[in-house]
């Protein structure tokens, strides 16, 4: 992985741009998302709204990866494969999406519960879903000068472990720009000390990610060479932001939606 790049206050309004383009496919799908559509037509319409805006599928430019987004179904950790699969009422289906626009990468990712009539209601997979964006809020939080990535890691875990759920240890948030994996690495979870970790300053711009499991935290891999999956089989969750700090306070350069990809 790349070392760290600090960026200069022109380079953070690039990202901003980058993001912006991000935020209007992202509402896209979430908006399409839903009883009957597929993975395969999703991620399609990814690359044909990432392309209007001028840009390119971050994801496409990874070595061996050949689909704009990544689509994690149910007990899908990371790095899903679109596939023929159809959505179905009470599917929990995660979104990553990587732009690339003008030199700079943003990076997003953001996880619903497909509704339908018989199932607006299920009590213990929304407040699953609740607990992580309540995290990455958390974490957001800790994104000030002075601060350290440990305090970063530590909202996370603090957040999703009193609710009762699981951080995933093999997987984590990361630097973002230039490239779209950058130092540094930003765990959820705290394995060092704090002064042990990175020093936050004005010019770091990150992917952090909230990457959870309903049960155990042990992952597989499915086989294709891409696609993570929970051990146990259930469900897990993925919420991420792209965020750079600036001399006047963080900024969001990917947005925060509601639970059913809602602004």
């Amino acid at each position: 992985m790349p070392g760290l790049n600090i960026k200069t206050e022109k380079e953070i309004e690039i990202m901003k741009e980058s993001g912006q383009i991000l935020n209007r496919v992202m509402e896209t799908l979430l908006h399409t998302l839903g009883i009957g559509v597929s993975m395969l037509e999703l991620n399609a319409l990814a690359e044909k709204e990432i392309e209007k805006y001028g840009a390119k599928p971050s994801f496409k430019m990874v070595s061996g990866y050949k689909w704009a987004i990544c689509t994690c179904v149910n007990n899908i950790v990371v790095h899903g494969i679109p596939d023929n699969y159809i959505a179905k009422g009470n599917d929990v289906i995660g979104i990553d999406l990587g732009v690339y626009y003008r030199g700079f990468h943003t990076d997003s990712s953001w996880t619903v519960r497909i509704k339908d009539d018989k199932s607006e209601k299920n009590n213990a997979v929304d407040k699953f879903l609740t607990v992580g964006r309540l995290a990455l809020d958390k974490a957001i939080e800790q994104v000030l000068p002075g601060n350290y990535i440990y305090d970063v890691s530590e909202a996370i875990q603090t957040t999703v472990e009193d609710a009762g759920f699981s951080v995933v240890r093999s997987l984590i948030g990361h630097g973002i720009g230039k490239h779209l994996h950058e130092d540094p690495e930003i765990p959820g979870f705290v394995s060092n000390s704090r002064e042990k970790t990175l020093i936050i300053t004005p010019g770091l711009t990150m992917a952090i990610e909230v990457i959870y499991n309903l049960g155990s935290p042990e992952v597989i891999y499915k086989g294709d060479g891409w696609t993570i999956q929970t051990k146990d089989g259930k469900i897990s969750g993925l919420f991420e932001t792209t965020v750079a700090l600036s001399d006047r306070g963080v900024i969001l350069l990917t947005k925060k939606y509601g639970p059913s990809g809602d602004n």
